[in-house]
């Protein structure tokens, strides 16, 4: 079952083409992310030291984990599946207690190195050399919590990565959305999103633009079972913007490989907002602009669109043959938005017009959606079928 009751969303520019290449993070971008998300007079702890953890931090370890304990059968037992008894997880328990006796109230700390260090990365032929590199800043606040900044870059794959925590004792993640969940903040959408925008000002991302946004709740271990206690935040997703014109900001997050090319991550930036500020940063595969091949590019007529569409949305993704099952399609959004595409014989990429045709995760008979057993609203961000604008060939997203 197909079921279209769509928008359509254009553009409110004429949309290019646009070669681009990865980019990778120079020592002075670090520094610039260090001061915006870290600040002034970084005071660094040994991440990978037994001591690097606060007393305080382990202590505030040790409640939560206590409340897992004590509500074991609810949902302690779902977020702690790798035990295998309760008993497992209270020994587990005793020995955190241990190290939180002996914990440092304030570890030892030092101006940061900004040295890149090289993974260490074993095969069945032994430790192979690799030109990756990564850097790890675990900074001691004036609170006594600590702030977590990595980055790595990869120069064999082109690409780089970020990820920044707020509090780098928490598990906070970017999930997937479930649903939307309402507003529990003091903070508006719109106070929420200058938040963001200012702390990628400071970054100098001033060429991300503000994809989607949505009201979000984070729950221990990703487990969403009444009674498990969560965070709310204001939750964005920010995209590249060329001459005006964004990236389409959908639920998948790269372009599937294949034998005439890698998997090409789309340029993004998730951001975690609370009443405190920043508590999320993730930056992922940024791209550089080397060329505007085409100012404004010549699409094919939306009637010829439509008739792809018709003919490719029984194609791809097709799990009902698969799986024998009825299936059911949702589309309520067609978007002309551009779309990072990876080039078949190069490093580099184009951004090019395509099509979104955007609706609810696919739905099966046989295995409802969570969102609805929750009784939430799904989040129209699945992308059922990606055409380019120009050729209409189809663009099989990740």
């Amino acid at each position: 079952m197909v079921d279209v009751d769509a928008t359509v969303s254009l553009p409110e520019v004429e949309l290019p083409v646009v070669r681009v290449s990865p980019y990778l993070f120079t020592d002075e971008d670090v520094r610039l992310y260090a001061k915006a998300l870290l600040g002034d007079d970084l005071r660094c702890v040994d991440p990978w030291s037994e001591n690097s953890r606060t007393r305080a931090m382990r202590e505030k370890e040790i409640m939560e984990l206590k409340s897992d304990l004590d509500h074991w059968e609810e949902y302690g037992n779902i977020i702690w599946d790798n035990y295998d008894s309760k008993a497992e997880f209270e020994k587990n328990l005793q020995q955190k207690m241990i190290q939180a006796a002996n914990a440092p109230e304030r570890p030892e700390t030092a101006a940061p190195t900004w040295t890149w260090e090289a993974p260490n990365v074993w095969t069945k032929n032994g430790k192979q050399e690799t030109s990756d590199r990564y850097m790890t800043l675990l900074v001691l606040n004036e609170d006594d919590s600590e702030s977590l900044l990595s980055i790595d870059k990869a120069s064999e794959w082109g690409r780089s990565g970020l990820r920044y925590l707020r509090d780098a004792g928490s598990s906070l993640h970017f999930p997937l959305f479930d649903g939307s969940w309402p507003n529990e903040l003091s903070l508006t959408r719109e106070g929420a999103q200058l938040m963001a925008e200012q702390k990628l000002r400071e970054m100098g991302l001033d060429h991300l633009a503000c994809a989607y946004s949505a009201s979000l709740r984070v729950y221990r271990g990703d487990t969403i079972v009444e009674g498990n206690p969560y965070g709310a935040y204001w939750a964005f997703v920010f995209t590249p913007e060329v001459n005006g014109a964004s990236l389409g900001f959908t639920a998948q997050t790269a372009v599937e490989s294949s034998e005439y090319r890698r998997e090409w991550r789309y340029e993004q930036c998730r951001v975690l907002v609370d009443e405190q500020g920043v508590a999320l940063l993730e930056y992922d595969a940024p791209c550089a602009v080397e060329k505007v091949e085409v100012e404004a590019a010549t699409l094919l007529p939306f009637q010829k669109i439509q008739e792809i569409f018709e003919k490719m949305v029984l194609i791809v993704n097709n799990n009902a043959d698969v799986n024998n099952s009825d299936q059911r399609c949702t589309v309520t959004e067609v978007r002309l938005s551009l779309v990072s595409l990876p080039e078949q014989n190069g490093d580099g990429g184009l951004l090019v017009p395509c099509w979104d045709f955007l609706g609810y995760p696919l739905e099966t008979v046989n295995y409802p959606p969570q969102w609805r057993a929750l009784g939430l609203q799904p989040l129209e961000i699945y992308c059922h079928l990606t055409i380019n604008a120009i050729d209409g060939s189809i663009i099989q997203r990740q």
